[in-house]
């Protein structure tokens, strides 16, 4: 599986599984969020590494944070951000989730960089979410010189999807 984000005026490189249109709460950018099957087409690509259901099913999501980790990332820093998604912020996430959420982490190899999306149904659970990774202590062999934190996080009301 692939994704793209494109802003609302751009036509789609191929059908897609899901689309998630994107306004930014904060700003002026409108995009949307494609989920593609199959074989990527065009360069504007990102892998889809990780798609996380989190909480119970059947809520709406309603906001989205897009944590982007501009790049290039080099390998030990990526294997270190791997890791604490992986055992440190993911089942701590996943144990405090009391309502519908998802989680996408993208990558782009060609730029070595990395986009995490969470979506919520609202802005105080995002928050939440938020204060609860930046309170984790880190595990044994973690070391903090290799978790940069991401160069920007945008917030963004969910004004629709269609899957």
């Amino acid at each position: 599986m692939y994704a793209t984000i494109l802003p609302t005026d751009t036509t789609s490189p191929a059908a897609a599984t899901e689309e998630f249109a994107l306004r930014q709460i904060a700003g002026p950018r409108d995009v949307v969020l494609r989920l593609h099957d199959g074989a990527p087409t065009g360069t504007d690509h990102w892998d889809v590494e990780i798609d996380t259901p989190l909480g119970p099913p059947g809520g709406k999501t309603a906001v989205a944070a897009v944590v982007t980790f501009s790049g290039p990332m080099p390998p030990a820093v990526r294997e270190a951000a791997d890791r604490a998604e992986r055992d440190r912020i993911g089942p701590a996430m996943a144990a405090r989730a009391t309502s519908t959420g998802r989680v996408l982490r993208l990558w782009q190899a060609d730029q070595q960089r990395k986009v995490v999306i969470v979506f919520a149904v609202d802005q105080p659970t995002l928050q939440d979410g938020f204060r609860t990774v930046e309170k984790l202590e880190l595990l044994p062999g973690e070391d903090l010189a290799l978790l940069p934190g991401p160069d920007h996080v945008e917030i963004f009301e969910v004004t629709a999807v269609t899957s």
